[in-house]
């Protein structure tokens, strides 16, 4: 495969477009606004960081943080793609017997092999056992839905699975935190029979960030549309099996800079159309590839939904991202994504990298997010070019990896504690792992008042210190420890 053109190599006329668009000069884009000097005007997010190094499509590297000096927006959501790529590369796992080859995140620890019952002798070493992904083990419930469930237009529910690296499982095995009695001896919970409860020991794990060699901790939540039938399109998606295909991906990943975590979510291309027409994935019969949709059924919507490419979301208005909830089971219902992608692609427009201003604080991000899935994605053999990076997180400047902040958008003040801007993509929502928490779909909202999605959606929602009421470095493994001893309702096989 051919290596990923530079952004000096892009086609002639895409640059004279770009230089036409930025009124002739090009921007660099930085996390703090600085007085912009003149640039190439052929820098583009299309692949290359900004420190000029560039993602190797055929052989992808890991990265320990996002490459230093300027971590630009642009930077960012090059990282999630470089990541994307590495952990997908498919690599031979010795820990599983029924699938040995497959993508390297699926070669990661499980959840349950991290975490154990009261009592148990410590974890192996990494990864602890059997990694292969099995359907036992798997949830069916969303996390921080209220317990929804997602049914897709065949009617199976979609199964989460929940994986930890190396660094990040060493770390809470070699510690006690991997037995709830462990955990709790060092949290010293208020009110031990209720999840999330502040912990009466007011210190802070701090999770591994790495090196400047060595990845920080890492999780990794992927969600899995079932084909009870086992026929599950392995021209179309990544198969484990012949039953389960992978409908998304979150990589959170912290680092040496950004203690944060820097949050990226993937999706399948033919999971969901956008809520609004002039987007990226318009409301169309069939996906992008020719395929129905999987989470979208044109011949249950209104007829107006399928004229205006527009679904409703809002009271009074309502099309799209209804309550699944019918009786004490769940139904399909029509999801369309409210925070979407503009369209373009590859355009001068969406691959201008331009500074944090103002008038645009997350720095084109929409736009460069779209003209890296439209430059990367034709790179990719097989099946992986089936999937998009729907957007990335992570807050303004660096964030020390061992020092507590506050998100200004879902928290109050903290004495001595300094305030953070959630930037990128500050409301970003998957909509295979976060269905009913996406911004401005308010006809259902699962945190009500209290933490409407009408405005305050992202992964920041859950995962900030108040929120999470625990002293987990906004992990929610602690959460885990329940599915230990729940007893769990066979997924359809």
């Amino acid at each position: 495969m051919p290596p990923l053109p530079s952004r000096h190599a892009v086609r002639r006329f895409t640059q004279s477009l770009l230089v036409v668009a930025m009124g002739g000069t090009a921007l660099h884009c930085k996390d703090d606004p600085v007085e912009p000097a003149p640039v190439d005007p052929q820098t583009l997010c299309s692949g290359t960081f900004s420190d000029g190094t560039s993602i190797n499509v055929a052989n992808p590297q890991p990265l320990s943080d996002v490459p230093m000096p300027e971590q630009s927006f642009c930077d960012f959501h090059t990282f999630a793609w470089n990541q994307f790529l590495y952990l997908t590369q498919t690599v031979q796992d010795p820990n599983d017997p029924v699938t040995p080859s497959k993508p390297r995140f699926l070669s990661y620890a499980p959840w349950y092999n991290m975490l154990q019952p009261d009592g148990s002798p410590r974890p192996g070493a990494f990864p602890g056992g059997i990694t292969t992904l099995q359907v036992s083990h798997l949830d069916q419930k969303q996390a921080g839905s209220g317990q929804d469930e997602l049914v897709d237009v065949a009617g199976n529910t979609v199964l989460y699975d929940l994986r930890f690296n190396p660094t990040m499982y060493d770390f809470i095995t070699g510690s006690t935190y991997y037995t709830q009695a462990g955990y709790d001896a060092f949290c010293q919970p208020t009110d031990p029979s209720q999840p999330f409860t502040l912990c009466g020991n007011t210190a802070q794990i701090w999770m591994p960030w790495g090196t400047s060699t060595v990845m920080g901790s890492m999780e990794l939540k992927s969600a899995w549309r079932q084909f009870p039938g086992n026929d599950c399109p392995s021209t179309q998606m990544y198969c484990a099996g012949s039953n389960l295909g992978l409908v998304a991906l979150h990589i959170a990943q912290k680092t040496p800079t950004h203690g944060e975590w820097v949050w990226a979510s993937f999706e399948h291309v033919a999971n969901t159309p956008d809520c609004a027409a002039g987007s990226s994935s318009p409301i169309a019969p069939l996906s992008p590839l020719g395929t129905p949709w999987a989470f979208f059924n044109p011949s249950t919507a209104p007829a107006s939904v399928m004229e205006t490419k527009t679904c409703g979301v809002v009271p009074g208005n309502a099309q799209c991202n209804l309550d699944p909830k019918v009786g004490t089971g769940f139904q399909q219902v029509n999801i369309c994504r409210t925070d979407a992608l503009p369209a373009g692609g590859a355009s001068a427009a969406n691959c201008a990298v331009v500074d944090s201003s103002t008038s645009d604080p997350n720095a084109n991000s929409g736009g460069n997010v779209s003209c890296l899935n439209a430059t990367l994605r034709p790179q990719l053999a097989g099946i992986w070019g089936n999937y998009q990076l729907v957007g990335t997180l992570w807050t303004k400047g660096t964030q020390p990896p061992d020092q507590d902040f506050w998100i200004d958008i879902f928290q109050s003040p903290k004495q001595g504690v300094p305030e953070k801007t959630a930037v990128g993509f500050p409301n970003l929502a998957n909509t295979a792992l976060e269905t009913y928490l996406q911004i401005g779909s308010t006809a259902y909202d699962p945190n009500g008042s209290g933490l409407s999605n009408a405005n305050k959606a992202g992964c920041f929602g859950c995962h900030n210190p108040v929120a999470q009421d625990t002293a987990t470095d906004l992990s929610h493994f602690p959460s885990k420890f329940d599915d230990l001893t729940e007893p769990r309702v066979p997924a359809k096989q």
